[in-house]
């Protein structure tokens, strides 16, 4: 959640201005919505927002789809990441993170944590090597903070289920 909030206010300057194209897709239903996103590769910054990074054993996937006909490219974000143990396609997955950026970084914000329904991801196919890709489909009840710190209402929750097609790019690190 946070590097993802994090991710998200220091891209948004960035994205607005610099030349991207489109290398995937995610199609949602979010509550009774049907929501079309895409993901974007940044040449110029060697990043994109479909990545796959390694951290010793543990591979993390970030598929972040961005709605191309909302008013800022950093509203209406749906973003699904996975950690996974292992560095190839057999590796089993640890941890499911789902949630939904309706006005980007101000909220209200949908997250998929607390909602008592754990989130569900299964790749149909997917490729870890360098130029990897995923495709596959998700699901999660994902409920209402009305900030980043605040409890989940879990009164206000809606139902997210859909398919990704992306293309993934390898995470440029310093570490």
């Amino acid at each position: 959640l946070a590097a993802f909030g994090l991710t998200l206010c220091l891209a948004q300057p960035a994205l607005a201005q610099i030349a991207k194209s489109a290398m995937g897709s995610v199609e949602a239903t979010i509550g009774d919505r049907a929501y079309s996103g895409e993901t974007l590769d940044v040449p110029s910054e060697g990043t994109s927002t479909a990545e796959i990074r390694s951290f010793g054993p543990v591979t993390s996937i970030q598929i972040q789809a961005h709605d191309p006909e909302a008013d800022s490219l950093m509203r209406n974000v749906l973003t699904i990441e996975v950690s996974l143990m292992g560095s190839d396609a057999s590796a089993s997955i640890m941890e499911t993170t789902i949630s939904w950026w309706p006005e980007g970084m101000s909220p209200p914000y949908y997250l998929g944590e607390d909602s008592g329904t754990a989130p569900e991801v299964v790749f149909d196919r997917l490729s870890l090597e360098d130029g990897g890709s995923a495709q596959g489909r998700f699901s999660a009840v994902i409920c209402r903070r009305d900030s980043l710190l605040a409890e989940a209402d879990t009164s206000d929750c809606l139902p997210v289920e859909g398919t990704f097609d992306t293309a993934l790019r390898k995470a440029e690190t310093d570490y």
